[in-house]
């Protein structure tokens, strides 16, 4: 009996998610006045996402920056020129066929691993059966070798009385139906093993399609292509692409961090870091590097 040998690869992370660079030249400053107001312009269909959901969205992501220091940097004003926009094209596109062959693979994996837990319990099952059956093997060898010395003792002393003969007629009736008895155990017991091989070639063959499914979607959506995620150019703000509304929310963040003339930093765990990496999505704070931008800028505006 062969135990199933199996090796799934893990998903990456999906797409890398740059920033754009702070600009150069003439739209290289922020607004020079506080707060910088701000409208929600251009909310392409294809995110869906609602335009009062990106509005509170992009106020949760100013209030990030102006709770430290509790200044009032950003304001939204729907009137405003300076406008954030969500752009659609074929790096969101790009995107959502990442999100939607990763649902179809970890749907593949979830097929996978009920399949393990089958054949985990067959497993089991077929193990304790076979445990079962050794020990009545070796107690049906014992009796029967029993039987056999007590028929040879009786035969050396030239036969055995009528009423020994007759119990002895009856224990090798019971020893027979014993050994049928054994024999169909043995016979489920290798049913039970083929089916097992059986489940472990099915778990297998689906475990080698999947790694080269996964290989195929690292390669497409992981490894191959770099994504500028969100772009500020002096007049406003444009997001590409997101996956969830957590990593538009820093997007939306680092893209104020550079209306307020921040620059990139170092530290991978920063709202400033050049991409969407080992940022905290869910509750997202400034960085100490982040907070050292926001403090040399305003330490004397407190």
């Amino acid at each position: 009996m062969k135990t199933a040998l199996i090796n799934i690869l893990l998903l990456g992370s999906g797409t890398m998610a740059y920033f754009s660079c702070q600009p150069t030249g003439e739209h290289s400053r922020a607004p020079s006045e506080y707060p910088i107001r701000y409208s929600v312009g251009e909310i392409d269909p294809g995110f869906g996402l609602e335009r009062e959901r990106f509005i509170t969205l992009a106020r949760e992501a100013e209030r990030t920056w102006e709770k430290p220091l509790g200044l009032e940097l950003f304001e939204y004003d729907p009137t405003s020129e300076f406008a954030v926009n969500l752009i659609f094209d074929e790096r969101q596109q790009h995107t959502l066929e990442a999100k939607q062959a990763k649902a179809e693979l970890d749907a593949r994996e979830g097929s996978i691993r009920t399949l393990m837990r089958e054949y985990n319990t067959a497993s089991e099952k077929q193990n304790r059966l076979k445990s079962l059956h050794e020990s009545e093997v070796a107690s049906f060898d014992r009796r029967l070798e029993r039987y056999n010395e007590t028929v040879a003792e009786w035969n050396r002393k030239g036969g055995a009385p009528s009423n020994v003969f007759a119990e002895l007629r009856d224990e090798q009736k019971r020893i027979e139906e014993t050994r049928r008895t054994i024999d169909e155990s043995a016979s489920g017991l290798n049913e039970a093993a083929a089916m097992l091989n059986s489940l472990a070639e099915r778990v297998n063959a689906m475990a080698a399609e999947f790694n080269m499914d996964v290989n195929l979607f690292n390669g497409r959506f992981v490894e191959s292509r770099e994504f500028e995620q969100g772009q500020y150019d002096g007049k406003g703000i444009a997001i590409y692409q997101f996956t969830e509304e957590s990593d538009l929310r820093v997007a939306l963040m680092h893209e104020f961090g550079h209306a307020l003339g921040f620059g990139h930093v170092d530290t991978p765990e920063s709202v400033m870091y050049r991409r969407l990496e080992k940022q905290n999505m869910e509750t997202p704070e400034l960085t100490p590097d982040d907070l050292e931008l926001l403090q040399e800028k305003f330490r004397n505006q407190r």
